[in-house]
């Protein structure tokens, strides 16, 4: 398989993840989680959904869903990429999660947990390009969090 292709196949999955958990049917949230955690989860929506946006400003010309960077893209370290390397999985695990709690729902937990695992594998074969792309990019990694910021700074 070429790298285009798994690259491909990588964003069709995440695209399907992302369908099936903003477009999955919800009856009432589960009696087991407590009204709370709904709460939590209405209130880290819309963070999670300003990170993807502002992230995606960011990025501009060189925002792209492939995890193979454009050939002619540019690194961004300043902004919310200062603080993690992948603010757009980051916001996007964010907004998801926020909407499986607020709904209570446990099916589209399991496909935000099946995303975040995807994000995860994706960031680290996207990282591989990066570095070869950018001599920078391992200093970079080395002090800036992939999804979390660091606490070491």
């Amino acid at each position: 398989m070429t790298d285009k292709n798994k690259g491909n196949l990588l964003v069709t999955i995440q695209f399907i993840l992302l369908a099936v958990i903003f477009l999955m049917p919800v009856n009432d949230p589960s009696p087991i989680i407590p009204a709370f955690i709904l709460g939590v989860g209405s209130f880290i929506v819309w963070p999670g959904l300003a990170m993807v946006l502002v992230s995606i400003f960011k990025l501009g010309q060189s925002l792209t869903a492939s995890p193979i960077p454009k050939a002619d893209s540019q690194l961004k370290t300043d902004g919310l990429y200062k603080w993690v390397r992948h603010p757009i999985y980051t916001g996007l695990i964010l907004t998801t999660l926020g909407l499986a709690l607020e709904v209570g729902s446990f099916g589209k937990l399991f496909f935000v947990g099946a995303l975040a695992v995807l994000f995860d594998y994706k960031a680290k074969w996207e990282e591989t390009f990066l570095l070869k792309r950018y001599p920078e990019y391992d200093e970079y990694m080395s002090k800036t969090g992939r999804f979390v910021p660091r606490l070491n700074r």
